[in-house]
């Protein structure tokens, strides 16, 4: 509880003033001060203005402390009786002052007796006319009050009934039997759809049944792929649907002009240390999303998503064991915007990782990261500091056509083949410190646009040429389904600077084949 030392000060303020208008009151009693008007004395008047501000000071100065957990329902304030006395009042003396006035302009003496009486009984009528108009507005108060009680039970009753639904379809969750934890699911996801208010939790409620071991196979009934979690297969066929669920709803489409009916806004995802598997969240959009050392199983595809909040990938472990290493599988970000800060930090790719166009607004972390396949960076905006200290790249990396905005630090980072920063854009950033990888340093631009570009040091270009292969992200084989029904889209060719092609590319190329294969032959 808590009380309001201006309102108490205003209250002082109007008895002080009370006190003054009353003693004025009685002096123009005393002195037998003229009326205003007929039957309006002065001192009447000054009485009721000080009977006023005393009420106003009293109620001010004595009203009780509000409570900062009040109900949203108001009780009816001391002003408002205060505002109906003084209606009540003001109509019956106005009303009865107009027809004394009047009556003392008849010109016959009983005539004019007979009109005051009439004044009189006419300003009692007024008087009780405004006492019916306050008792008619309190009864119009008293019947929204009961319209909006009854709004509340409806609503009571609605999140009764809304909540049971939810608690027995968590219970189902926790069910033994595929079937039923399936039905779970589904009684989530329309009581999400039919309540927004509920949507993050519904959410919240997948993502901890996401993050939860997985249900182990029985002997003899795990897949034969080799993966080190052998799991119900029915076990995965609930998982699938959750990941269904929740890349549905978040699903919009930068082509589809109008938010689809089905999608959520304003989601959180915290999947932090699930085991996901054939992730699909392509044209996904999403506030926080937490994937902190989440394992991924198979492909995971983040394209043309849009995180608006702090997304948090460090930890994350990307695998295709057994059987999907040997098929085409990527990480795929291509497109993505991260609206906030990207945390990569110590995540394992060991999948192709494709982050080509992807726009980072602001901060993003790859440092201590590991790259076992191929990492693509082709034309990335980098809009916030970008950090790859210590990263670990033991395929090719490429940030052909990238563009950095701010801080840049490549420091301590491990290149197993050279990396391929061709036509890569850095801009103008006061106080931003830069590292690039050995061999790369920045070049000014001619056309006076203020930026630089990174070009590689004398006697490094062969290096560059013989490293990099045509690659197999450029080669158009048609990936997996990725759920999404679509197949990832093949990109151009990874291989690195201006001037492939041609006898001199060609002699190049012939060069690094015949000192692979003297190699060889020395082994």
């Amino acid at each position: 509880m808590r009380r309001h030392p201006r309102r108490r000060t205003a209250g002082v303020i109007s008895l002080l003033a009370a006190g003054a208008v009353a003693a004025a009151a009685l002096v123009a009693s005393r002195a037998g001060a003229p009326d205003l008007a007929a039957y309006v004395p002065l001192p009447g008047l000054l009485a009721l203005v000080a009977a006023v501000l005393a009420g106003v000071g009293a109620g001010l100065t004595l009203a009780s402390p509000r409570r900062d957990d009040r109900a949203a329902l108001r009780v009816l304030s001391w002003w408002w009786v205060l505002a109906g006395v003084v209606l009540i009042v003001v109509s019956m003396w106005s009303a009865t002052a107009v027809l004394l006035f009047l009556a003392d302009t008849a010109p016959d003496a009983s005539k004019r007796v007979e009109m005051r009486l009439d004044a009189v009984k006419t300003g009692l009528t007024v008087g009780a006319g405004a006492v019916g108009l306050v008792a008619l507005l309190l009864g119009v108060r008293r019947q929204w009050l009961g319209e909006r009680t009854q709004a509340y039970q409806e609503y009571d009753a609605g999140e009764r009934r809304v909540t049971e639904l939810y608690t027995k379809a968590a219970d189902q969750l926790g069910h033994d039997k595929a079937a039923v934890r399936l039905a779970g699911l589904y009684a989530l996801e329309r009581v999400a759809q039919d309540n927004p208010e509920h949507r993050q939790t519904v959410v919240d409620v997948i993502c901890a049944y996401l993050r939860m071991p997985p249900v182990p196979a029985a002997p003899g009934e795990g897949e034969p792929d080799g993966r080190e979690e052998a799991v119900d297969p029915q076990e995965l066929q609930v998982r699938a649907t959750a990941q269904g669920i929740l890349r549905n709803h978040l699903r919009w489409s930068r082509s589809e002009p109008v938010r689809p009916v089905t999608f959520w806004p304003d989601i959180d995802l915290d999947l932090t240390g699930a085991w996901l598997v054939k992730v699909g969240f392509v044209d996904c959009r999403m506030r926080e999303a937490r994937f902190g050392g989440v394992r991924f199983e198979g492909f995971a595809r983040f394209d043309r998503a849009v995180f608006e909040g702090v997304a948090v990938f460090g930890g994350a472990v990307f695998t295709g064991s057994a059987a999907w290493r040997e098929a085409n599988y990527k990480v795929g970000f291509e497109g993505a915007v991260f609206r906030d800060e990207a945390v990569f930090r110590q995540a394992v790719f060991a999948l192709r990782a494709d982050f080509r166009d992807v726009v980072f607004e602001r901060l993003v972390f790859f440092d201590r990261a590991v790259f076992k396949n191929r990492a693509l960076f082709r034309g990335t905006a980098f809009g916030g500091a970008a950090l790859f200290g210590d990263t670990v790249f033991e395929d090719e990396a490429v940030f052909r056509r990238a563009v950095f905005e701010d801080r840049a630090s490549f420091a301590e980072a491990v290149f197993t083949t050279a990396p391929a920063f061709w036509e890569a854009t850095v801009r103008e950033a006061p106080g931003a410190r830069r590292s690039w990888p050995t061999g790369w340093r920045e070049v000014a631009r001619d056309d006076g646009s203020g930026t630089t570009h990174l070009v590689k040091e004398a006697g490094e270009a062969r290096e560059i040429r013989g490293d990099f292969r045509t690659g197999d992200d450029d080669s158009g084989t048609a990936l997996p389904a990725t759920g999404d029904g679509e197949n990832p889209r093949s990109g151009e060719s990874a291989d690195a600077g201006p001037g492939d092609g041609g006898p001199d590319a060609d002699r190049i190329r012939g060069a690094d084949q015949d000192a692979g294969r003297a190699r060889s032959a020395g082994s």
